[in-house]
């Protein structure tokens, strides 16, 4: 296994036009998406096939509604990170169908699109349901995220949907995850990696990582992760620790 250190944008492996990354798994997804509109600067659209809440939605620059009257006029003017939404409810906005931001990706003044397309409850890991996730049709990039920090409690306390959590890596809900058992279950094709386009690249991304106990955890992730060939690469960092832009890239030798 190779490592090396990278910027968020050059671990990712983002071209420099043309991405429809799509996020999914557990801790982190919002901070992944928001960090991308700022990286990524101009000319990228943010937006969720699922929902967000008006504390994530604060964090944009400007947001909007599909269905809104200014969407037309917003569009075009709007500087840098425009969150696209769907149907605004109280303080919740539903996401957007999943065939449109290929149709903002193909547009003359986008370069990227970057879509959060799982939930999780707020814990840093997750087993996708029947209907989850919502990945965006023609995806380029998937990101599977799990919080290091999944490993500091059992099953049952740190994941979302434990049952099927422990069904996928052969334990039960009040084990506590391995770093391997977490690498299997982001690298199954029913957990992390469930519907995942065959020919998007795949990135599991290991948020909360700042101490070098959490370096050689992530480091067992990776070793076991990259054992699976659908899964690209690993990065291990913290996207809102004290250095956002410093991060470990696992690969293949």
């Amino acid at each position: 296994m190779r490592e090396e250190s990278a910027s968020l944008l050059d671990a990712l492996c983002l071209p420099s036009r043309g991405a429809l990354v799509s996020i999914v798994g557990g801790g982190g997804k919002s901070a992944l998406l928001f960090a991308l509109g700022e990286k990524l600067q101009d000319r990228v659209v943010l937006s969720t096939t699922t929902r967000i809440f008006e504390a994530q939605r604060s964090r944009a620059r400007e947001s909007v509604s599909i269905d809104s009257a200014r969407f037309e006029d917003v569009w075009p003017k709007s500087e840098t990170g425009l969150l696209v939404i769907g149907r605004v409810e109280g303080d919740k906005a539903h996401g957007v169908p999943p065939d449109e931001p290929a149709r903002w990706l193909a547009r003359n003044d986008v370069d990227h699109v970057v879509v959060e397309a799982d939930g999780s409850r707020m814990r840093p890991a997750k087993a996708p349901a029947e209907h989850e996730p919502v990945i965006a049709t023609g995806s380029t990039h998937v990101a599977i995220v799990a919080g290091v920090d999944a490993l500091d409690s059992s099953i049952d306390e740190s994941c979302h949907r434990p049952e099927r959590v422990a069904a996928l890596v052969g334990g039960a809900p009040g084990d506590r995850l391995t770093p391997e058992t977490l690498a299997a279950l982001l690298a199954h094709a029913e957990g992390g990696c469930k519907d995942v386009p065959a020919d998007a690249h795949t990135i599991v991304v290991i948020n909360k990582v700042e101490s070098e106990a959490q370096q050689s955890l992530a480091r067992r992730v990776a070793v076991r992760a990259l054992e699976e060939d659908r899964v690209d690469r690993v990065i291990a960092g913290a996207l809102e620790g004290a250095d956002p832009d410093h991060w470990l890239v696992f690969r293949r030798d």
